[in-house]
């Protein structure tokens, strides 16, 4: 296991940073490098993953030129695992707005996207003590100067595409890490989390759209009317209203 070990400069003080030139996953990595050292705060980057993954075990293609980290955070003190994803989404199109001056829109749960396409998607593990999340370790990765292969490209987009020349992933990754220690910290109060809600349902393109849920034991569709206080998604279909906690959400119609 070969690294380079940095401080990362953040608004919230230096924090440790795990640079690796290739690894399987990150977030596989941060739970490695817990079990060794025990920080409890600290970022894992990668230039490359091998086996980067998302959701359900979905591959994330990991090249070279894109921005790839985990976030390993202890100590937090929230009931609901959903509202790190939540908040994690709010924190990185703050940093690529901030860095690229670009405006995104969060899918829910843990996608953002560029003009329909998929710029930068959020794998969030939560582990819990009784009834609260008490640790929690956010997977980032970012489309970021690697072109999108061909067959990719009606789905997904990079930052260099969109704004025209390459960006420094150091500053995309200690700008990234600010914007989430400041977001996941914002949890601990009912007030943080109650702004975190009121700021991610202005920029949700889900909410108002028809969707489809693709859940484990089927689907749902119908429109999407609202994120709940623990960050479910409220969605009414056929005259009943359901509450989805986590599902693979696609857009059938955006709200117009």
């Amino acid at each position: 296991m070969s690294f380079i070990m940095k401080k990362l400069k953040t608004d919230r003080g230096y924090i440790p940073l795990y640079e690796f030139n290739c690894v399987e996953s990150t977030q596989r990595m941060a739970k490695v490098l817990y079990d060794r050292y025990k920080y409890d705060t600290y970022v894992v980057w990668a230039k490359e993953q091998l086996k980067g993954r998302g959701r359900r075990e979905r591959v994330w293609h990991s090249p070279r030129g894109g921005l790839y980290f985990s976030l390993f955070y202890e100590n937090l003190e929230v009931r609901f695992p959903q509202l790190a994803s939540l908040a994690s989404g709010l924190a990185m199109r703050e940093a690529l707005k901030e860095i690229a001056d670009i405006s995104c829109d969060l899918k829910w749960p843990n996608d953002i996207l560029y003009r329909d396409k998929k710029l930068c998607g959020i794998l969030s593990e939560a582990a819990s003590c009784g009834t609260d999340v008490h640790r929690v370790i956010i997977g980032v990765g970012v489309n970021v100067n690697a072109e999108i292969p061909h067959e990719l490209k009606d789905i997904a987009v990079c930052l260099k595409e969109i704004i025209g020349n390459e960006v420094d992933l150091e500053g995309l990754l200690s700008l990234s890490a600010e914007r989430l220690l400041f977001r996941i910290a914002q949890l601990e109060t009912k007030e943080g989390q109650e702004e975190i809600l009121d700021s991610y349902k202005r920029h949700c393109t889900t909410l108002g759209s028809t969707v489809t849920i693709i859940l484990d034991e089927g689907s749902i569709t119908g429109q999407a009317i609202d994120i709940t206080q623990e960050g479910a998604l409220q969605v009414l279909a056929s005259g009943t209203l359901h509450s989805i906690a986590t599902g693979d959400v696609i857009h059938v119609r955006k709200r117009g």
